[in-house]
């Protein structure tokens, strides 16, 4: 019994080396980066951040995740994001947003609740392809009249005192 599976054991083998496994089958997705060779997703949730860190602001970026951390402010340079769709800096202490935000022409969703000490936000028409705003458990009870005019945005998610 013992010599019948060394003889199958070595024909496996003969064969296996004679031929070969045939590979041609085989592919591998290897994501977006292999396209791009980019960065185009930034998450930097629970860093304990007190700023944006630099990195953050590549212009490549097209999703900045800034979730529980520390930061008090945007920078100016947030509106040089010339390809950011989605920003979410929830639960951190925003006292206001940036309006620099509205120059990153390219946004889609914005998120930023659980931001207490945010009570306002700056008129984000210029942003054509808003879709997404949220502010739940910020100081913003009530829908700014600015949204009000803003045709693209299908929703606006707030919380009433």
């Amino acid at each position: 019994m013992v010599k019948f599976k060394l003889i199958i054991f070595l024909m496996f083998l003969t064969s296996s080396i004679l031929y070969g496994q045939a590979d041609n089958n085989v592919e591998i997705y290897e994501g977006r980066r292999a396209f791009f060779d980019k960065q185009v997703i930034l998450d930097l949730s629970y860093q304990g951040l007190k700023e944006v860190p630099v990195e953050a602001t590549n212009s490549d970026i097209e999703v900045l995740i800034l979730d529980n951390n520390n930061i008090e402010e945007l920078p100016n340079l947030i509106g040089l994001l010339d390809n950011l769709k989605v920003l979410s800096i929830r639960n951190n202490n925003l006292k206001e947003l940036n309006s620099a935000i509205t120059l990153c022409d390219k946004l889609e969703q914005l998120y930023l609740s659980g931001n207490k000490s945010l009570s306002d936000i700056p008129n984000l028409n210029s942003c054509k392809n808003l879709k997404i705003i949220d502010v739940i458990d910020t100081g913003i009870n009530d829908v700014p009249g600015s949204i009000h005019w803003n045709d693209n945005l299908l929703y606006f998610k707030y919380s009433k005192e």
